[in-house]
């Protein structure tokens, strides 16, 4: 008879040691860089001092990325935004002179949703996927896009897009000048066979 009490204990048990593993899982795997490096990587200067236009140029940016807004605290000049549930990203706008603001984002990324979020410490996401578009968008609302029959409109999105073909380009020029270097050590391994 005490078998069924005895197998109630256990399972309590069991239950009370699982509930307590679960409760010391964390919610967030930092970045093993340092804090300078990460701050490097996530910190740009923008040239302006208007914190309200760098402020909306974060959220249309979010938005432009195919972001969802979570959170928008203006007196803080934060913006916290969702991709997929599986991206989080937060960007805070401050000055840091008369002229220069700073805009610092942090990126979070889950792998499965049930599993803590890791966080992101590539210097190519933040650039590419953040600072890149962040900065046109902050450029076209300084030239207070409106209309696109504006010729300083066209001027600027002429600038851009030349720009971006330079970026391309050169990207190519890399892609090509590393397959030629391991065509010729491949050649050369085989003339040393």
């Amino acid at each position: 008879m005490m078998r069924p009490f005895k197998g109630c204990i256990v399972l309590a048990g069991a239950a009370l040691v699982l509930s307590a593993c679960a409760a010391d899982r964390p919610t967030l795997i930092l970045s093993k860089k340092s804090a300078v490096e990460l701050r490097s990587m996530q910190s740009r200067a923008f040239e302006s001092n208007d914190r309200n236009k760098v402020f909306r140029g974060i959220i249309a940016t979010f938005q432009d990325l195919g972001y969802s807004i979570r959170k928008v605290e203006p007196d803080a000049g934060t913006v916290t935004a969702d991709k997929l549930a599986r991206l989080t990203m937060t960007a805070t706008a401050y000055p840091k002179d008369n002229t220069r603001m700073i805009v610092r984002a942090n990126a979070v990324v889950k792998i499965a949703l049930d599993l803590p979020g890791n966080q992101v410490d590539s210097p190519e996401f933040y650039l590419k996927r953040f600072f890149e578009p962040l900065s046109k968008a902050i450029f076209l609302q300084a030239l207070q896009v409106e209309e696109s029959d504006n010729p300083a409109v066209e001027k600027a999105e002429e600038t851009l897009k030349n720009a971006e073909e330079r970026e391309r380009l050169a990207a190519e020029l890399e892609r090509k000048k590393a397959a030629a270097e391991k065509k010729k050590d491949e050649a050369e391994s085989e003339q040393s066979r």
